[in-house]
């Protein structure tokens, strides 16, 4: 009985937050975190051809295992053990595609304009994905982590 009156005080006590509040906190933050999802940050690692063999694999990009260590790749099912990547050269980064076929772009030229790129260096990579092409083959996509402090513009 005591217990239950002092919760009853306990709540008397504290400042009501409407349910409107809470409702509206809680669906920003799902929307913030839809967004961050869909806004994933990849890397292009290089191609795989229709046989699943490299074709080529970007000299700039070293693959990592998790104990960071250069792993070597020769065919897709070697890409289930990248848990790191270290770029030698700035790397441009793109919104990941994962396993949809990648539509063809216009033909036409576009002006020059500075793009985001990671600086040289290690990242972590959170997962791979194959973002088919066209002409065949699959493009080896590197979810990667990108800190704030590790993006640079690059004009391409």
């Amino acid at each position: 009985m005591i217990a239950n009156s002092l919760f009853v005080k306990a709540r008397l006590r504290a400042s009501p937050v409407p349910a409107s509040c809470l409702a509206l906190a809680a669906g920003l933050l799902v929307a913030a975190a839809g967004a961050q999802a869909a806004d994933a940050t990849c890397i292009t690692a290089g191609r795989l051809n229709t046989e699943g063999r490299w074709a080529p694999q970007f000299q700039t990009v070293r693959l990592l295992d998790e104990a960071g260590r250069a792993l070597p790749t020769r065919n897709r099912a070697d890409l289930s053990r990248v848990r790191g990547v270290e770029v030698t050269q700035p790397a441009l980064l793109s919104t990941c595609e994962g396993e949809r076929a990648l539509t063809r772009g216009e033909d036409t030229a576009t002006a020059k304009a500075p793009v985001p790129a990671a600086t040289p260096g290690r990242l972590a990579v959170d997962g791979v994905g194959f973002a088919k092409l066209q002409s065949g083959g699959e493009l080896v996509e590197l979810k990667v982590q990108v800190p704030p402090d590790r993006v640079v513009m690059v004009t391409r």
